[in-house]
């Protein structure tokens, strides 16, 4: 696993000297081989490095590069086919074979990225998901702790959201949270982390901020939902809760329950509110 992590991280030129390099011995070996004897089956490690670890368009260029190789050196002096095309014929053979391997490797890669990525999103808005966001926090969490730099993490959620479902129907409900999750994600830092949690329920992390800069960030959200909402003329409105982290707990449950709070909270003092708060230590 920890060689497997260490490819995915090399850069595209990288993988690729990795793979000729893996061609080069392949093809030695496979001179000092008598030609009856077959290991072409052993080019497929090169060809399934570049393909997983690299492209699919640079697994073509070594699976071509491989049948060539292992071409040129079975081209024997003292070595004779039944029929001069022989070697030709099996260079073809050869050539399918790696390249339908390609194919099916460059087809399981794409399968398992498409899951991966469903595993990690909402279906609906295209956002983080709840448990993606959970594995994120924690991530971001051990950064602050690590480098002693403010955190912020706020909840916010649609208020009269099912009055619009009621009045309107699901469908246009379901609009109004994909133009909500546009208009967040469209107002934040490319560092920021956006989640729907559930229902109407979204989620911001937002790295490296302290309580004035995230004030802000916030206030601007929330002006630019209400604004998106009003030119739908849809009634709704939106409760905040924030709260920035001097030093944030390493519980990644206690900071989405206190974000949480602090949202209902909001909600309780008469909606369409901003409740921030700064915590200057873990409890």
């Amino acid at each position: 696993m920890n060689l497997i992590k260490i490819l995915e991280n090399q850069p595209k030129w990288c993988i690729i000297l990795l793979s000729a390099l893996f061609i080069t011995l392949i093809g030695w070996l496979d001179y000092q081989i008598p030609p009856e004897i077959l290991i072409a089956i052993f080019y497929l490690i090169p060809i399934g490095i570049a393909t997983w670890f690299a492209d699919n368009c640079s697994g073509v260029v070594v699976s071509l590069i491989s049948a060539v190789t292992n071409f040129l050196v079975n081209q024997r002096p003292n070595f004779h086919y039944l029929h001069p095309l022989v070697p030709y014929w099996n260079t073809i053979v050869v050539l399918v074979f790696f390249l339908f391997t390609n194919y099916l490797l460059s087809q399981q890669k794409n399968t398992l990225k498409n899951l991966e990525k469903l595993a990690r999103t909402d279906n609906l808005t295209g956002l983080h998901n709840r448990s993606f966001f959970w594995e994120l926090v924690n991530i971001e969490i051990h950064k602050s702790l690590r480098h002693k730099e403010h955190l912020t993490i706020a909840y916010f959620d649609v208020d009269n959201f099912k009055y619009i479902n009621d009045q309107f129907g699901h469908t246009v409900g379901d609009r109004l949270l994909c133009l909500v999750a546009e208009n967040a994600k469209n107002n934040l830092r490319k560092i920021d982390i956006i989640a729907r949690i559930g229902g109407d329920e979204f989620a911001i992390l937002l790295p490296r901020t302290g309580y004035e800069a995230s004030e802000i960030v916030l206030q601007r959200l929330q002006r630019t939902l209400s604004s998106a909402m009003q030119e739908q003329n849809w009634p709704v409105t939106f409760s905040i809760g924030a709260i920035t982290f001097i030093k944030p707990p390493t519980s990644v449950t206690e900071m989405l329950e206190r974000a949480d709070n602090l949202m209902y909270g909001a909600k309780k003092k008469g909606k369409n509110l901003l409740h921030h708060e700064l915590s200057t230590n873990e409890a």
